[in-house]
C-alpha cells in the first residue's frame, strides 16, 4: 500500500490511521511536536469554566484534555462552542452537552457565524479554551462585540526529533497536514537532501490557510480536505489544487 505521512500530534494519530487504513494506504505518523497538558493552568479551568457564559473549544485535543478536569454542570450548564465538527464530536465523546459547531467550516470563521452568540446576554463572559498561542481572530471579534473574553491555555505543542531515517524508508506518496504551525515546522526542519522529495508529495490540507501554507513553503500538489479518509477515498491523480 502507498504510505502518507500523518503530520499531527501522535494523540491525534490512531483515527487519521484507521482511515487511511481503509482506504488503502499505510499510514506514517511524523509529528513534529507533542501535546503536554499544563496542570497549573487545568487545575484553574473549574473555576474559569464556571464563571463563563459560554465556552469556545479550540480543537478536540482541547476537550480532550480539559475533560478530566471539569465534570457535572461545568459540562452542561452553559453553551460549549466548538470550532468544527471534530471538536464538537470530541466534546460529546468526552461528556459535554449544549454543543454548536458549524455544518459547514471548521475554523473561527465559520464558528463566529454560528446564532449562539446572539443568544448570550450583553457582555457576557466567553473563555476560550486552546493550547498556548492560538489565532487572535476570534477574541478580537468577540471583545469587538461586547463581550469579556478569558482565554485557558491548557496545554503546550513541545517539539520532537522527527524521524528523517524513517521518512526515507516510508517512501510516502502524500501527506496529511491539519495545522500550519505542523507544515511550517516540518519543512523547516527538512534536511537539504531531502526538500525537494518532501515538497513533492500530494499534500490534503484541512483547511485553505494550511494550504496557503503548504504552497508557501514550496509544496506543489495542495488538495484542501475536511477529512483524511473522505479524501483518500475521492482521490484521483489528475489535477494539482482542489477541494475534496
Amino acid at each position: 500500500m502507498p504510505a502518507i505521512l500523518i503530520i499531527r500530534p501522535e494523540n491525534r494519530f490512531a483515527a487519521d490511521a484507521a482511515a487511511c487504513r481503509a482506504a488503502g494506504w499505510t499510514p506514517v505518523p511524523f509529528a513534529p511536536f507533542r501535546i503536554v497538558p499544563l496542570p497549573k493552568a487545568l487545575s484553574h479551568l473549574p473555576q474559569a469554566a464556571a464563571h463563563a457564559d459560554a465556552l469556545f473549544w479550540s480543537s478536540p485535543t482541547a476537550a480532550e484534555t480539559a475533560a478530566p478536569h471539569l465534570s457535572g454542570s461545568l459540562k452542561t450548564t452553559v453553551p460549549n462552542i466548538a470550532v468544527g465538527a471534530q471538536t464538537a464530536a470530541a466534546l460529546q465523546r468526552t461528556g459535554f452537552t449544549n454543543i454548536h459547531h458549524s455544518e459547514t467550516g471548521s475554523d473561527s470563521e465559520a464558528a463566529f457565524s454560528l446564532p449562539v452568540w446572539h443568544t448570550l446576554p450583553q457582555h457576557a463572559r466567553v473563555l476560550i479554551v486552546r493550547g498556548t498561542g492560538g489565532r487572535a481572530w476570534l477574541g478580537g471579534q468577540l471583545a469587538a462585540r461586547g463581550f469579556t473574553v478569558e482565554y485557558a491555555e491548557i496545554y503546550l505543542r513541545e517539539p520532537q526529533e522527527l524521524d528523517w531515517t524513517r521518512f526515507q524508508a516510508a517512501a510516502p506518496e502524500a501527506a496529511w497536514a491539519a495545522s500550519s504551525e505542523a507544515v511550517r515546522a516540518i519543512f523547516a526542519r527538512c534536511p537539504p537532501p531531502l526538500r525537494q522529495k518532501l515538497k513533492s508529495l500530494l499534500y490534503f490540507a484541512r483547511h485553505a490557510r494550511i494550504a496557503e501554507t503548504l504552497s508557501q513553503s514550496g509544496a506543489q500538489r495542495v488538495r484542501t480536505a475536511d477529512g483524511i479518509g473522505s479524501a483518500l477515498n475521492a482521490f484521483s491523480p489528475d489535477g494539482e489544487t482542489q477541494n475534496v
